[in-house]
């Protein structure tokens, strides 16, 4: 990683670079319609959205290379024959400039967002990606948790994936989440 590289908490003045790395970096993905910008917009908006979780990384001239956002999602679970509500997060999207690939921007981008939701108290994060990458951070599919994707007939569904911040916060937990 860069020595110089700055992670920190998005501001409302950095959205509009923001919406421009965003439309960079997924215009190459062919499983993206183009409206990822438009998402992160209106997340933005919503309850679920935590601005200390909304993260950018910058070079050392100030340029934001790098962003991430966690936000909660809510999931009822069956826990030990007990029906709960749990309170996660949901990691989407993350991106990097292409220009700064393999500088290990990524990582440090979720070490510090993963830090800082512990230490907010949340216990777990999932998300919808490559298994093949994110496999590397530490996520598991979640139907390892006993986790399945609505749109997965088959329950076993490699790219909808979970991360747990606290050993053990998914044991037991059975359920099925629709998350993007």
């Amino acid at each position: 990683m860069e020595n110089c590289l700055q992670i920190r908490q998005e501001k409302p003045s950095d959205y509009d670079e923001v919406c421009d790395l965003v439309k960079l970096s997924f215009a190459s993905n062919p499983d993206d319609d183009g409206t990822t910008h438009e998402y992160v917009r209106e997340l933005r908006e919503k309850d679920t959205f935590i601005p200390e979780l909304s993260l950018v990384a910058e070079d050392e001239n100030g340029k934001i290379v790098g962003f991430i956002v966690l936000y909660e999602f809510y999931m009822n679970a069956e826990i030990e024959a007990k029906t709960e509500s749990i309170t996660a997060l949901l990691l989407s999207p993350i991106c990097v400039h292409p220009d700064y690939f393999r500088r290990g921007i990524a990582r440090a981008m979720i070490d510090r967002s993963f830090f800082i939701a512990k230490e907010m108290g949340y216990k777990a994060v999932f998300l919808c990606g490559d298994q093949d990458i994110y496999a590397k951070f530490g996520f598991r599919p979640s139907f390892e948790y006993g986790i399945f994707h609505v749109d997965d007939a088959r329950k076993n569904a490699p790219w909808c994936m979970a991360y747990e911040l606290v050993d053990d916060a998914l044991k037991g937990v059975c359920t099925t989440v629709d998350i993007v």
